[in-house]
């Protein structure tokens, strides 16, 4: 399966201002899901419940054996330092565990207070592919 940069590209631009949020996509899963979906065409949420507010973020992932575990199930682990553009990087977080954010090249982007918000791939700590690397 090929990558489309391009569409990934858009993806991300198309969000840019939109700032962090529980509802309507706009948290760190939905933006990681998204930009995968952009570049792939898989839809890596299908089948998971929506969530509003964080508790039921919380909830969500807790049901599925936390938020690693969720995304171990859907994509490929892979060593943070072969994540490649587009690959989905996670990062420690206080609050929920892991934060997503999604490798741009020399920097992770993901959903901040006052828009997108970019890192720097030091930052990682570990990673998924954005493709299934076993089909």
């Amino acid at each position: 399966m090929s990558r489309d940069f391009t569409a990934l590209v858009s993806a991300i631009e198309v969000r840019s201002a939109r700032r962090f949020g529980w509802r309507h996509g706009r948290c760190c899963v939905s933006f990681a899901a998204a930009c995968v979906k952009a570049q792939t065409g898989e839809d890596i949420l299908e089948g998971v419940p929506r969530w509003k507010t964080r508790r039921e973020a919380v909830g969500i992932a807790k049901e599925r054996g936390g938020l690693k575990k969720a995304l171990d199930v859907r994509l490929d682990r892979i060593p943070a330092a072969m994540a490649q553009r587009g690959d989905i990087a996670g990062l420690p977080d206080r609050q929920f565990g892991i934060r997503l954010m999604v490798v741009e090249g020399d920097t992770l982007v993901g959903p901040g207070l006052k828009g997108l918000e970019r890192m720097p791939r030091s930052a990682m700590g570990m990673a998924w592919s954005a493709e299934r690397l076993a089909q």
